[in-house]
């Protein structure tokens, strides 16, 4: 991926502060980021990005949310489907 400020192709990886806002709650840490070798600005890089977006859901989760577990877990002692459980709590697809 080229970088959208210079068009440079060269890129190198190193540790960046994240600072994500997720309702309303400031979730902080540190991941790899691909940046320009010219000009230092963020590349996209589907991967890494994706997981720095994952790290924040998973740490939003962790401090604010319920497990993937929990959640699972819940489901299956009431026996409700999935398509149920979402749209008891409000989360049902869209169409």
């Amino acid at each position: 991926m080229k970088c959208d400020n210079c068009n440079s192709d060269k890129t190198y990886i190193k540790d960046y502060k994240h600072n994500f806002n997720k309702r309303g709650k400031n979730i902080e840490f540190v991941s790899p980021r691909k940046f320009c070798l010219r000009c230092n600005s963020l590349v996209y890089d589907a991967k890494l990005d994706n997981e720095a977006s994952q790290k924040a859901i998973d740490i939003y989760n962790k401090l604010y949310g319920i497990s993937k577990e929990n959640i699972v877990k819940l489901r299956n002692e009431y026996n409700l489907s999935q398509e149920l459980f979402s749209k008891i709590i409000g989360c049902a697809k869209k169409l």
